[in-house]
């Protein structure tokens, strides 16, 4: 037999009952969700979030602010979901009337003190304000705000401006140039000599410490009063010296005499303003074989260095060479298993109080 299946119908009453009760949950539930997540703010509002020093306020208007915020939001009405919103724009009609009745039924107060805060003006204001300030700064400058956006402004714009720059360029090069051209007019000023010549300043590097030699050149002064060769070396100030005896040797007796004569008087000048002059050959002498000891002496040392750096590389070189050819070793003897008598000895004896052996005594094997 074939099953027959039957078929309820719910009631009318339990289904408006099911419906109703969906409604009520899901207004319950969108009543939860903020208005400002669906209803599009004004354009005006939602600029001044962002823009909160659009306007400079005074100091009743801020009052004022302060106290209206503070009143929203101690006031619970302000607390109310947005099924409750959405129910209280139908009263708002007859809210109005009842207001414009109580208006009619209350008597008009008398002159107030208080007086109306100015209304604060929109973004698109502000922003033709600024508008209107930065076509008036530019008429200031003598720009046409009309033919601004035109190509041919800019460019006669910016041909201004590079026409003063090389104006100012060419101002300052002509400055420039006149300047010099006046210093080399003037020329140089010659510094005020005195009659009496001044005393060099006394300076403790001035003079120079031996073995630094100053030596007669030649004969003949020069002009600027310094007639001696400053040379360092002793060897090559007795070379010098002796070349210089022989040349004055050479000459006549006269001019011989003369030239000592102003060597004399040098060698005094010399003295007095501090240089030390050595002209002597034994002390000369002296210089040199003292600086001969000092290289003698300086040469040795650097031997003696020499031979241990050598003797420590050729050490190296041994140890080295050694421990390879041992390492050759103990590779052969352990591919043919032989052992080294010597690491067995030295495995074999223990170290006391670390590598004690079971027994008595606690001794090696014997």
């Amino acid at each position: 037999m074939a099953e027959t299946s039957t078929i309820t119908i719910t009631p009318r009453d339990d289904l408006l009952k099911s419906l109703e009760k969906h409604n009520s949950t899901f207004t319950t539930l969108l009543s939860l969700i903020p208005t400002q997540y669906y209803i599009a703010p004004d354009p005006e509002v939602a600029d001044s979030k962002w823009m909160k020093n659009k306007k400079r306020k005074t100091g009743e208007e801020i009052k004022e602010h302060k106290r209206k915020v503070k009143q929203d939001k101690l006031d619970p009405l302000n607390n109310s979901k947005t099924l409750d919103q959405i129910q209280s724009t139908s009263n708002d009609n007859t809210d109005q009337t009842e207001s414009a009745e109580i208006k009619d039924i209350l008597p008009e107060a008398g002159p107030s003190n208080l007086r109306p805060l100015p209304p604060q003006a929109s973004i698109t204001d502000l922003r033709a304000k600024l508008q209107n300030r930065l076509d008036s700064f530019k008429r200031q400058r003598g720009v046409n705000v009309d033919e601004e956006g035109s190509t041919s402004s800019r460019n006669e714009l910016e041909e201004e401006r590079r026409r003063k720059r090389g104006e100012m360029r060419d101002k300052r090069r002509n400055s420039r140039k006149e300047e010099r051209r006046k210093e080399g007019e003037r020329g140089n000023i010659a510094k005020t000599q005195l009659i009496v010549p001044q005393l060099p300043r006394e300076d403790p590097t001035s003079s120079l410490s031996f073995p630094s030699v100053s030596l007669p050149s030649s004969s003949k002064p020069k002009p600027n009063g310094k007639g001696f060769k400053k040379i360092t070396d002793p060897s090559q100030a007795l070379a010098h010296l002796e070349k210089h005896k022989e040349h004055l040797e050479s000459l006549p007796e006269e001019k011989r005499k003369e030239i000592q004569e102003r060597e004399k008087w040098l060698k005094a000048e010399e003295r007095a303003s501090g240089v030390k002059i050595t002209d002597s050959e034994q002390t000369l002498k002296k210089a040199v074989k003292r600086k001969e000891k000092a290289k003698s002496k300086s040469s040795q040392a650097w031997a003696e260095r020499k031979r241990d750096i050598e003797k420590s590389a050729a050490t190296a070189a041994k140890k080295r060479n050694d421990n390879i050819a041992k390492r050759v070793d103990d590779k052969r003897n352990k591919r043919l298993g032989i052992k080294d008598k010597g690491a067995a000895s030295k495995k074999g004896k223990s170290r006391p109080g670390f590598e004690g052996k079971k027994g008595k005594g606690g001794g090696g094997k014997k």
